[in-house]
């Protein structure tokens, strides 16, 4: 189970930097002779390109990686059991569904949005949720995570770009999401 697309993720690059030529191309050609532009307005077209990549990626290929998880389940015969979506804003979107009968998962995310990715349950180690702990008994980073075949794939199920309270709502949300996703892959080995 492979969580990225190396080629994918150059694709989306060189659309962002050719996406940002435009404008550059543009401001050269219009520009008083003498004053050179170009390179400021390539950096900041660039700036503003990548930091909205993520949000730009998620509404455009997250519903690709819904339709791919949907075809792919149905023709692989996967009965999705569980579906758990990440599509929160500070973080790339990722879809993970359970299939409680054959015992297996299966994974798409943004960054590979047309390969649906599936691994048995029993070649899983290391499933657990947790937050990475911020000041003040707060966090910006809720996740679940597993090993399959030596690799860490973590998954987020909150990302913030403030400090919030585990106390708080959304929080608590995102670590019964998280916790919920590991009791069932528990449940699922122990019964094996």
């Amino acid at each position: 189970m492979k969580k990225y697309s190396f080629g994918f993720i150059l694709l989306e690059i060189a659309v962002m930097v050719g996406i940002t030529c435009i404008p550059t191309v543009v401001v050269a050609f219009f520009q008083e002779p003498g004053k050179n532009l170009e390179v400021l307005t390539f950096i900041l077209v660039s700036f503003l390109m990548f930091m909205l990549h993520i949000l730009l990626a998620n509404r455009i290929l997250f519903p690709l990686a819904r339709r791919t998880m949907r075809k792919e389940a149905e023709k692989e015969g996967f009965v999705i059991s569980h579906l758990f979506e990440n599509s929160e804003d500070n973080s790339c979107a990722s879809l993970l569904a359970i299939d409680e009968i054959h015992r297996k998962i299966a994974y798409v995310s943004v960054h590979n949005p047309f390969q649906f990715q599936t691994a048995d349950v029993k070649d899983l180690s290391g499933v657990n949720s947790g937050f990475v702990e911020g000041p003040f008994s707060g966090t910006r980073y809720v996740y679940y995570q597993f090993y399959y075949r030596g690799k860490r794939l973590r998954i987020p199920t909150f990302t913030a770009r403030q400090m919030h309270f585990l106390s708080a709502t959304i929080v608590q949300k995102a670590m019964d999401k998280a916790n919920l996703f590991r009791d069932i892959i528990e449940a699922l080995t122990v019964s094996m």
